[in-house]
Parts: structure tokens; sequence; C-alpha cells
């Protein structure tokens, strides 16, 4: 039998599988990884913090054109 030492039956393999497992490649040569799923916790001020951005957002998109480009060159 042959043995296979590329990843995936290839040479190189980079990305992710169904969220699970990613190919790379280091410096060190091709790596695989398993990916954890993260976990959102909801907490009282994950929860402050989500509604303050989403106020944030609803004020942008009342912007006019002319205003977002005034902020865009202040960011600048």
């Amino acid at each position: 039998m042959v043995k296979i030492t590329g990843p995936l039956h290839s040479d190189s393999a980079s990305g992710t599988i169904s969220d699970v497992l990613t190919f790379s490649n280091r410096a060190t040569g091709q790596q695989c990884r398993y990916q954890r799923k993260q976990k959102d916790v909801i907490t009282p001020l994950r929860t402050a913090q989500r509604f303050k951005f989403s106020l944030a957002k609803d004020w942008w998109l009342q912007l006019n054109g002319s205003e977002k480009n005034e902020w865009a060159v202040l960011a600048k």
C-alpha cells in the first residue's frame, strides 16, 4: 500500500472542511488543526456592548452620503 505523506491526498492543502478541520501551510510544514466551536456566552456586559453597537449601526445607517464622507475623512 502507498503511504500518503501530504494532506488530503495532495502535495499541499489549505482551508477548512465543515468548520472542523483546518489545513494550513506553516513554516514547520503542513498542519491540520481541529477547530473548536466558540461558545457564545451571554453575559450582562456583552449584552450591553451589543446594544451599544446596534445603536451605533442604526445611527450610521441614518446618515446621508456627505455625512458618511466626513466621517471617512476624519477616520483617515
